[in-house]
């Protein structure tokens, strides 16, 4: 398995929750305020497929075993816990005591239910619920007006319930980045996403 590069630890960084630390620092946005969409669950199963064979896969001791592609890597331990940024590439620099980004993919579980971590942003643009292999959770789409990257960031993160935590996962565009690939592997990476004992 290719690993992300990881300096040595400080402090574990919590650059994957912008559910949470936009919460509380978010102006609303222009335009209409984005509503929660109601959406019958069973209208929006996702069946997971299985991970296609030339892809790779990590197990996180936070409770998870996750598929991604061939030609991406993730992290070590280390800054960040094993399994946490996705990037494609061999090598990624996971910075020490930084909330810099430097990889599209971030993956991290909540001690929270879903219904706590998936509240709607202000800067939501749109908002799904549906279900994932059984369990429900919550996509949502994010055009930043202010927070932890520059204005007019698109971010789309879902949410995934792990039997009163909950997965977040999210696809940050960055600089230079692929922000349509990344979002299509963070789908795809949600749908097949496999709960373990953490």
């Amino acid at each position: 398995m290719r690993h992300l590069r990881a300096t040595a630890a400080v402090a574990p960084l919590l650059a994957v929750a912008p559910l949470l630390a936009l919460a509380d620092c978010a102006s609303p946005a222009a335009g209409p305020t984005p509503r929660a969409v109601d959406v019958s669950l069973a209208a929006q199963a996702v069946v997971a497929t299985p991970p296609e064979d030339d892809a790779a896969s990590c197990t996180s001791a936070s409770g998870y075993r996750v598929p991604f592609p061939a030609d991406w890597a993730t992290n070590a331990d280390g800054v960040l816990p094993a399994c946490s940024w996705f990037a494609p590439g061999e090598e990624v620099v996971v910075p020490e005591a930084s909330d810099a980004r430097t990889a599209p993919v971030a993956l991290q579980v909540v001690d929270a239910p879903l219904a706590q971590v998936a509240v709607p942003m202000p800067d939501e643009v749109a908002r799904t619920e549906l279900e994932v292999g059984g369990r429900s959770a919550v996509r949502t789409e994010q055009v930043t007006t202010v927070g932890l990257y520059p204005e007019g960031t698109r971010i789309t993160t879902w949410a995934l319930d792990l039997d009163g935590r909950t997965l977040v996962a999210d696809a940050v565009e960055l600089p230079g980045g692929d922000h349509a690939r990344a979002v299509a592997v963070l789908d795809e990476m949600v749908r097949t996403v496999e709960p373990t004992a953490g």
